[in-house]
């Protein structure tokens, strides 16, 4: 059972060493097993940077995986063609022998792991891919376009992966997806895997790929992770999307101000920069935690888990739906072939609260001062573990502030980002991304990870309990 991210190459074209440094170091303390490299065709830097990434992984004991983009054919004009059979088995037969590429146990021995982003249209192309690749490799692709039944029908691929991490409309997340993705993977056969994904939010408005929508984040980090820790059986991979993904606003790892520019979406169209100075390091605060829990076998062991430090993350966007325009944003996506809402009908106007607590503490959030007053609408079993909650935003502004406490004495507080109904608004139009912050004892987890103060800037990087990063060959 491994946790992985996914990494977005395509935003990796200016970085540096120091930046894979920088970025697996934070990877590890969230106690992440590898980067999952999504990897389109045609990018002139994509060398360096494997070669850079690899390198870095294998002095720092991390592990990265291929996922082959078949979507990403082009971006602006560095991108060309499509990945052939010839050009997949030239990549893997380089690095799959190399120290740092992630292997999983299968069939009684350690194999590669190789995926897919789509692809499905190549799907015959795999039987002579693994026949002539070096070494048997195990072969998980995400062909969720298709479906599971259409996708596990092809011979040569020894799992599934699906990417449907995020609700759909108005309704709340669940796992009938992930379940029957396992049941028809299983009735292929008893050694068939699957990575389930997970994702805290998507935002995107990027007019050069015909994109601008919103789905419904709110609480889904939150229920994602529950959903993670109580399917039955559990995954054998859990993705998360994405560690880099600006251009989609589900980046968990950290902005960069100098390595990547802002040009990632300024070169797609975005009419604003809306990833610059909204850190969502907050989300990596709980993961160590979590991951320990989905890696035991029982749930006594789950319930044993350590609490090294009791830890604060909260997240909001930073107007509510109605102080600015929509910015022509869609809830859900007509290239999804979706049923079209208004923004305001997918997420709510509301301030969301996880934290990791030794036993019950009470919660309260200021919007510009005034009555604090909040309430936990989730808490675990037992009293130990992670607790959650939300209030509303209503018409309130100024500093957010979220503090724990207990007996009268505050131990926890989060001075966030401040709430300004017009200010907050580039364009006059809505930031339907969300800004994420940490308590005051979990800025300094943050620091020991090796993540530095959050920076303007864009990068691409994503999950396993593989993580993966975005990428182009």
């Amino acid at each position: 059972m491994n946790t992985l991210t996914q990494n977005q190459m395509s935003n990796t074209e200016n970085y540096t060493t120091e930046t894979w440094t920088s970025d697996i170091l934070a990877a590890k303390t969230a106690h992440i097993d590898a980067f999952v490299l999504n990897t389109g065709y045609g990018m002139q830097y994509t060398n360096t940077s494997l070669s850079d990434a690899f390198a870095v992984a294998k002095d720092l004991d991390f592990k990265l995986f291929f996922s082959f983009d078949y979507t990403a054919t082009t971006y602006g004009t560095h991108g060309v063609g499509r990945w052939s059979a010839n050009n997949i088995t030239e990549l893997l037969d380089e690095y799959i022998v190399h120290p740092a590429y992630f292997r999983t146990p299968y069939k009684g021995s350690s194999r590669p792991l190789v995926s897919t982003f789509e692809g499905f249209e190549a799907a015959s192309d795999w039987a002579g891919i693994k026949k002539n690749v070096s070494e048997d490799i195990v072969f998980v692709p995400d062909w969720a376009s298709v479906g599971p039944v259409r996708a596990s029908n092809v011979t040569s691929m020894d799992g599934l992966m699906s990417w449907n991490a995020w609700p759909d409309g108005t309704n709340a997340m669940n796992t009938s997806d992930d379940e029957a993705y396992r049941v028809i993977i299983d009735s292929r056969g008893e050694d068939k895997l699957y990575i389930m994904p997970i994702s805290p939010w998507l935002y995107t408005n990027l007019p050069q790929f015909n994109k601008n929508w919103v789905w419904r984040g709110d609480d889904l980090w939150y229920v994602r992770w529950q959903q993670v820790l109580t399917l039955d059986p559990p995954p054998d991979f859990v993705e998360i999307i994405s560690w880099n993904d600006y251009g989609e606003s589900h980046y968990i790892g950290p902005l960069h101000e100098d390595e990547v520019g802002t040009e990632i979406l300024s070169d797609a169209g975005a009419p604003f920069d809306y990833a610059n100075g909204m850190p969502h390091d907050g989300w990596r605060v709980l993961l160590p935690y979590l991951i320990e829990q989905y890696k035991v076998e029982s749930k006594e062991e789950r319930d044993n888990v350590e609490i090294k430090e009791e830890l604060l993350s909260v997240w909001y966007r930073l107007s509510p739906a109605w102080a600015c325009e929509d910015g022509n944003t869609t809830g859900n996506a007509e290239a999804h072939d979706q049923t079209i809402f208004e923004p305001v009908e997918i997420l709510e106007d509301k301030i969301f609260y996880s934290a990791l607590l030794e036993e019950s503490a009470n919660v309260d959030v200021f919007i510009g001062g005034g009555n604090g007053t909040a309430r936990w609408t989730d808490t675990p079993q037992g009293g130990r573990g992670i607790y959650h909650g939300s209030v509303d935003m209503g018409d309130r502004e100024g500093e957010v502030v979220v503090m724990l406490s207990r007996n009268g004495e505050t131990f926890n507080e989060m001075r966030g980002k401040g709430i300004e109904l017009q200010k907050n608004c580039p364009l006059n139009q809505t930031n339907w991304n969300a800004w994420v912050g940490v308590g005051n004892a979990t800025s300094r987890a943050l620091e020991s990870w090796g993540s530095r103060p959050v920076l303007p800037g864009l990068g691409w990087m994503a999950i396993l309990i593989v993580v993966g990063f975005f990428t182009c060959f």
